[in-house]
């Protein structure tokens, strides 16, 4: 049985209806044979440009998961291992790129700090969140505090620091630039959790029974710096061959046996650093 029967008899077993539906046909999409993408080329030392709508996808661990990836894609961990995933599941998370910008600027922007902070006191009071660039802490709560009367504030690190490479951390070296341009990719990004076109009957399926309230009627409606703006989910997943480029943490960057083995497994694919420079 080959990996499309696989996953088509799970969910028959699995889902029903509409749902049903919709994966069976997201899945015999993901499977397509007879689809090319055209891809960014580029040359080494040139800066890489993210469209609007380019996917980011970072992996844990190191090459194995890489090799996993390129096999097998980006299919959701409650079809590959049947571990359920928590809030958001039977998807595969990614960063929607939401307006035209350099992979440098994206990454710096990235790898900095989400504040949450009240205005006022009292039932007039309210909350906002902005994002703060890496380095740039000081001077945005400097500005917050000067423009408005804030009571207090707090913040945590970006999402992105915890699940691709960054400049603060480490812990992830390997994230994948998904080219999405093609009217193919558009088809499979319809199937996106977040979109707010589906019902909730639909989005159930989806969603810990504890998060759909709060999802539907909040958190995708409300969508701020630190809900965040900037996720989608993808039912199911999406195939390796929308990879156009791989980008690197500073420890694969400096390991030339890394480098050459990702470029072999990918030669038609860039490898960037986090400068967003094309180093490969």
């Amino acid at each position: 049985m080959n990996n499309e029967q696989k996953y088509l008899n799970n969910i028959e077993k699995r889902f029903e209806g509409k749902i049903k539906d919709l994966l069976i046909n997201h899945v015999k999409l993901f499977y397509s044979n007879d689809i090319v993408i055209n891809k960014n080329k580029y040359s080494i030392g040139e800066y890489v440009k993210l469209k609007k709508g380019t996917f980011i996808h970072g992996i844990f661990g190191g090459l194995q998961n890489f090799d996993f990836t390129l096999k097998n894609g980006f299919i959701a961990v409650d079809f590959t291992d049947e571990t359920r995933s928590n809030k958001i599941c039977n998807s595969v998370g990614m960063w929607n790129i939401k307006e035209d910008m350099l992979l440098k600027d994206y990454i710096n922007e990235y790898s900095g700090f989400t504040i949450s902070y009240s205005i006022g006191r009292g039932p007039e009071s309210r909350i906002e969140s902005k994002l703060i660039p890496y380095h740039k802490f000081d001077e945005v709560t400097e500005k917050i505090n000067n423009d408005y009367d804030v009571w207090m504030y707090w913040g945590d690190q970006t999402k992105e620091v915890r699940f691709i490479p960054s400049l603060v951390s480490d812990k992830r070296q390997i994230a994948f630039i998904l080219n999405m341009d093609s009217d193919y990719a558009k088809k499979l990004a319809y199937d996106d959790v977040w979109n707010t076109e589906f019902d909730e009957e639909t989005l159930t399926p989806f969603l810990d029974y504890r998060y759909v309230e709060k999802f539907i009627n909040q958190d995708r409606v409300n969508r701020d710096a630190s809900t965040t703006d900037r996720e989608s989910a993808i039912m199911f997943g999406l195939p390796a061959k929308l990879i156009e480029g791989v980008f690197v943490g500073r420890k694969i960057e400096n390991d030339k046996e890394s480098l050459e083995y990702i470029k072999s497994k990918l030669p038609d694919c860039y490898i960037c650093n986090l400068d967003g420079i094309v180093i490969l």
